[in-house]
Protein backbone atom coordinates (compact mmCIF):
# COMPACT_ATOMS: atom_id res chain seq x y z
CA UNK A 1 0.00 0.00 0.00
CA UNK A 2 1.48 3.02 -0.95
CA UNK A 3 1.68 5.80 1.44
CA UNK A 4 0.28 9.02 -0.90
CA UNK A 5 -3.31 10.01 -0.36
CA UNK A 6 -5.35 9.80 -3.41
CA UNK A 7 -5.77 12.91 -6.03
CA UNK A 8 -8.54 14.82 -5.37
CA UNK A 9 -10.34 15.07 -8.61
CA UNK A 10 -9.83 18.59 -9.83
CA UNK A 11 -5.64 17.90 -9.40
CA UNK A 12 -6.19 14.59 -11.23
CA UNK A 13 -8.34 16.61 -13.74
CA UNK A 14 -5.48 18.91 -13.83
CA UNK A 15 -2.48 16.55 -14.71
CA UNK A 16 -4.36 14.84 -17.36
CA UNK A 17 -5.20 18.43 -19.21
CA UNK A 18 -1.35 18.98 -18.74
CA UNK A 19 -0.16 15.72 -20.35
CA UNK A 20 -2.64 16.02 -22.90
CA UNK A 21 -1.59 19.41 -23.77
CA UNK A 22 1.92 18.20 -23.86
CA UNK A 23 0.98 15.18 -26.63
CA UNK A 24 -0.72 17.75 -28.62
CA UNK A 25 2.11 19.42 -28.74
CA UNK A 26 4.26 16.90 -29.41
CA UNK A 27 2.24 15.97 -32.55
CA UNK A 28 2.14 19.43 -33.83
CA UNK A 29 5.18 20.14 -33.49
CA UNK A 30 7.35 20.44 -37.05
CA UNK A 31 9.65 17.59 -37.93
CA UNK A 32 13.51 18.33 -36.10
CA UNK A 33 15.95 20.17 -38.47
CA UNK A 34 19.32 18.36 -39.12
CA UNK A 35 21.54 19.33 -36.47
CA UNK A 36 24.04 22.50 -37.25
CA UNK A 37 27.56 23.00 -35.94
CA UNK A 38 27.10 24.76 -32.44
CA UNK A 39 28.38 28.34 -32.59
CA UNK A 40 31.71 29.28 -31.42
CA UNK A 41 31.84 30.40 -27.70
CA UNK A 42 31.37 33.04 -26.22
CA UNK A 43 28.24 33.78 -28.32
CA UNK A 44 27.57 37.36 -28.88
CA UNK A 45 24.24 38.26 -28.28
CA UNK A 46 23.32 41.46 -30.30
CA UNK A 47 19.66 40.29 -30.77
CA UNK A 48 17.81 40.02 -34.25
CA UNK A 49 17.19 43.30 -35.56
CA UNK A 50 16.83 46.61 -33.81
CA UNK A 51 15.29 45.04 -31.19
CA UNK A 52 17.51 43.77 -27.96
CA UNK A 53 17.08 40.76 -25.95
CA UNK A 54 16.43 43.22 -23.31
CA UNK A 55 15.78 46.75 -23.01
CA UNK A 56 17.74 47.82 -20.21
CA UNK A 57 20.36 46.37 -18.38
CA UNK A 58 21.88 47.81 -14.90
CA UNK A 59 25.03 47.38 -12.77
CA UNK A 60 24.61 47.69 -8.73
CA UNK A 61 27.57 47.77 -6.84
CA UNK A 62 29.29 49.31 -3.75
CA UNK A 63 31.69 52.35 -4.46
CA UNK A 64 35.05 53.59 -2.78
CA UNK A 65 32.85 55.21 -0.18
CA UNK A 66 31.16 52.28 0.88
CA UNK A 67 27.55 53.38 -0.98
CA UNK A 68 25.99 51.33 -3.13
CA UNK A 69 26.08 52.55 -6.97
CA UNK A 70 23.61 51.66 -10.02
CA UNK A 71 24.80 52.30 -13.75
CA UNK A 72 23.16 51.90 -17.26
CA UNK A 73 25.12 49.49 -19.24
CA UNK A 74 24.79 49.42 -23.04
CA UNK A 75 22.58 46.75 -24.28
CA UNK A 76 23.38 47.13 -27.97
CA UNK A 77 26.89 48.81 -28.14
CA UNK A 78 30.35 46.38 -28.73
CA UNK A 79 29.92 45.92 -24.65
CA UNK A 80 27.17 43.97 -25.28
CA UNK A 81 29.61 41.00 -25.62
CA UNK A 82 31.03 42.14 -22.07
CA UNK A 83 27.03 40.93 -21.20
CA UNK A 84 26.67 38.20 -23.05
CA UNK A 85 29.64 36.51 -21.44
CA UNK A 86 28.26 37.58 -18.21
CA UNK A 87 25.52 35.60 -18.64
CA UNK A 88 27.39 32.17 -19.14
CA UNK A 89 28.08 32.05 -15.72
CA UNK A 90 27.19 28.83 -13.63
CA UNK A 91 24.86 29.99 -10.64
CA UNK A 92 24.67 28.78 -7.17
CA UNK A 93 20.82 29.03 -7.08
CA UNK A 94 17.89 30.46 -8.71
CA UNK A 95 14.91 31.73 -6.91
CA UNK A 96 11.61 32.85 -8.52
CA UNK A 97 9.01 34.52 -6.19
CA UNK A 98 6.62 37.42 -5.98
CA UNK A 99 6.39 40.20 -3.63
CA UNK A 100 2.91 42.56 -2.86
CA UNK A 101 2.49 46.00 -3.80
CA UNK A 102 4.93 48.08 -2.32
CA UNK A 103 6.34 45.47 0.08
CA UNK A 104 10.05 44.73 0.53
CA UNK A 105 13.05 44.94 1.75
CA UNK A 106 14.78 48.18 3.93
CA UNK A 107 19.01 48.03 3.16
CA UNK A 108 20.91 45.22 2.54
CA UNK A 109 23.48 44.08 0.80
CA UNK A 110 23.64 41.84 -1.74
CA UNK A 111 24.87 38.03 0.09
CA UNK A 112 26.63 37.07 -3.65
CA UNK A 113 26.47 38.36 -6.84
CA UNK A 114 22.41 38.28 -8.01
CA UNK A 115 21.17 38.48 -11.32
CA UNK A 116 17.81 40.29 -11.22
CA UNK A 117 15.10 39.46 -14.20
CA UNK A 118 11.47 41.18 -13.00
CA UNK A 119 9.12 38.83 -15.50
CA UNK A 120 5.70 40.63 -14.07
CA UNK A 121 5.32 44.21 -12.29
CA UNK A 122 8.14 46.63 -11.04
CA UNK A 123 11.13 46.06 -8.49
CA UNK A 124 12.32 49.47 -6.96
CA UNK A 125 16.16 49.91 -5.63
CA UNK A 126 16.77 52.84 -3.36
CA UNK A 127 19.88 54.13 -2.70
CA UNK A 128 21.16 55.98 0.59
CA UNK A 129 20.97 59.06 -1.90
CA UNK A 130 17.03 58.97 -1.97
CA UNK A 131 16.90 57.66 -5.35
CA UNK A 132 14.98 55.14 -6.68
CA UNK A 133 15.28 52.98 -9.83
CA UNK A 134 12.59 51.17 -11.47
CA UNK A 135 12.88 47.56 -12.93
CA UNK A 136 10.58 46.34 -14.95
CA UNK A 137 9.92 43.13 -17.53
CA UNK A 138 12.62 43.40 -20.33
CA UNK A 139 15.05 44.63 -17.86
CA UNK A 140 18.10 42.64 -16.29
CA UNK A 141 20.26 43.97 -13.40
CA UNK A 142 23.13 42.14 -12.21
CA UNK A 143 23.85 43.45 -7.82
CA UNK A 144 26.98 43.06 -6.35
CA UNK A 145 27.04 45.40 -3.76
CA UNK A 146 28.10 42.86 -1.27
CA UNK A 147 29.43 45.40 1.29
CA UNK A 148 28.93 48.63 2.24
CA UNK A 149 25.08 50.00 3.68
CA UNK A 150 23.58 47.89 0.56
CA UNK A 151 20.40 48.72 -1.07
CA UNK A 152 16.63 48.95 -0.56
CA UNK A 153 14.61 46.82 -2.49
CA UNK A 154 10.84 47.42 -2.25
CA UNK A 155 7.75 45.86 -5.00
CA UNK A 156 6.02 49.23 -7.01
CA UNK A 157 1.75 49.39 -6.66
CA UNK A 158 1.47 46.55 -8.81
CA UNK A 159 3.93 43.92 -6.81
CA UNK A 160 6.84 41.90 -8.82
CA UNK A 161 7.57 38.92 -9.60
CA UNK A 162 10.72 37.88 -10.27
CA UNK A 163 13.44 35.90 -11.20
CA UNK A 164 16.52 35.55 -9.03
CA UNK A 165 20.12 33.90 -10.38
CA UNK A 166 22.64 33.70 -7.29
CA UNK A 167 26.31 33.55 -8.74
CA UNK A 168 29.09 31.73 -6.50
CA UNK A 169 29.84 34.11 -2.94
CA UNK A 170 33.75 34.16 -4.33
CA UNK A 171 32.26 36.43 -7.09
CA UNK A 172 31.36 38.98 -4.50
CA UNK A 173 33.59 42.43 -4.89
CA UNK A 174 36.13 43.37 -2.15
CA UNK A 175 35.15 45.89 -0.03
CA UNK A 176 34.55 49.39 -1.65
CA UNK A 177 35.20 47.86 -5.14
CA UNK A 178 33.57 46.79 -8.52
CA UNK A 179 35.70 44.64 -10.07
CA UNK A 180 33.36 43.96 -13.05
CA UNK A 181 36.57 42.42 -14.85
CA UNK A 182 36.33 39.46 -11.67
CA UNK A 183 32.78 38.52 -13.07
CA UNK A 184 32.54 39.50 -16.53
CA UNK A 185 35.86 38.80 -17.91
CA UNK A 186 36.32 35.44 -17.10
Amino acid sequence: MSDEAPMSPPRRALIRNLALAGMAAQLASPAPALAQSPPPFPLDFHGTGPIPWFARAFHLYTAQDGKSRIESLPVNAPAMGEIALFLRREAERVSIGGTGPNAGFSFHVANQPTLLIPIFGTMLIGLEDGSFHELRHGDIAIAEDCSGKGHISRAGPQGSFMASVQMPKALCPAIGSSERDKLWFR
